[in-house]
């Protein structure tokens, strides 16, 4: 009988370093990392402070602002050709700050600093400038940042210096201009769709909407969005540990990063997400 009471007390006195033991093993699993996510593919690395990324069917566009210069790469990585380089003449960057190829057809680079968006064929030719001259006398100040084409071929771009949007056809002749409205505190990056134009304000942490013409039409909450990619079907936004597509049906789907990085720029093009960094160009599929 006292043998089946002290095994019955040290049964019970195992208890408590039983739960302890379950306890720290169950946390130890809640405070793992989660190693699962989605390795990034390095498609090309040592960039110097690249700012904007375009991407068509066959190739990859870079604006490499430290080098004062855009890069095009194929969609391996591989570096197939270089356009531009210090200096204030035609072919010439001071201060490139984006980049959007179109069909890859013509190629249109904001030149912060020489006041200018230039126009390059898709060999990388020099063809023209969009200048303040050019489209509103010679001045005014003109500053041009972002710049997105949509599906009818028309250009639209951030011009900082008075904070407007200007809006081209492809022959450089101006259709629209509009202030940017109140609600938007910093111009982060702009995607024009057929329905509306889409601004990254980092400042606010805020995706405002407007319309083509300017009115504004509301807004997302952007907490920690570093990049943003719009498409008709609906919004891709890269955070620090993920990437986030939203629908038109407000459905979001979550594609986990396995390391952190910091985004300057995204695109989504054949089933592969391209993402820009300021050093690297990095490459995953858009679904898991």
């Amino acid at each position: 009988m006292n043998i089946e009471h002290r095994t019955l007390n040290d049964e019970v006195g195992l208890l408590p370093v039983i739960i302890r033991v379950c306890c720290s093993f169950l946390f130890s699993i809640l405070i793992i990392p989660n190693t699962s996510g989605q390795s990034l593919q390095t498609l090309h690395s040592g960039l110097d402070n690249a700012t904007g990324l375009y991407v068509t069917q066959n190739s990859v566009y870079v604006v490499e602002q430290g080098k004062d210069r855009v890069l095009k790469l194929d969609h391996s990585g591989k570096l197939v050709d270089t356009i531009g380089g210090k200096g204030g003449g035609n072919y010439q960057f001071s201060k490139p700050v984006d980049v959007d190829a179109t069909n890859g057809l013509k190629i249109f680079v904001t030149d912060f600093n020489n006041r200018r968006v230039q126009v390059f064929d898709r060999r990388g030719q020099y063809l023209s400038s969009i200048s303040a001259s050019d489209a509103f006398g010679t001045n005014r100040p003109y500053n041009p940042t972002q710049v997105a084409v949509n599906g009818l071929g028309e250009v639209f771009f951030v011009d900082e210096a008075e904070n407007y949007i200007r809006r081209f056809d492809l022959d450089s002749n101006l259709l629209d201009e509009f202030r940017i409205p109140s609600e938007v505190k910093s111009v982060d990056e702009m995607n024009v769709t057929s329905r509306e134009i889409l601004i990254l304000d980092k400042e606010s942490e805020t995706i405002h909407r407007l319309s083509l013409n300017g009115n504004y039409e509301g807004f997302f909450t952007a907490n920690g969005v570093q990049a943003l990619f719009a498409t008709e079907g609906g919004i891709w936004r890269a955070f620090s540990d993920r990437v986030e597509f939203e629908n038109r049906s407000r459905q979001t789907r979550n594609i986990n990063l396995s390391t952190d990085l910091k985004a300057t720029d995204m695109q989504v093009v054949d089933g592969m997400i391209f993402i820009l960094s300021s050093g690297n160009l990095y490459k995953i599929p858009s679904s898991e």
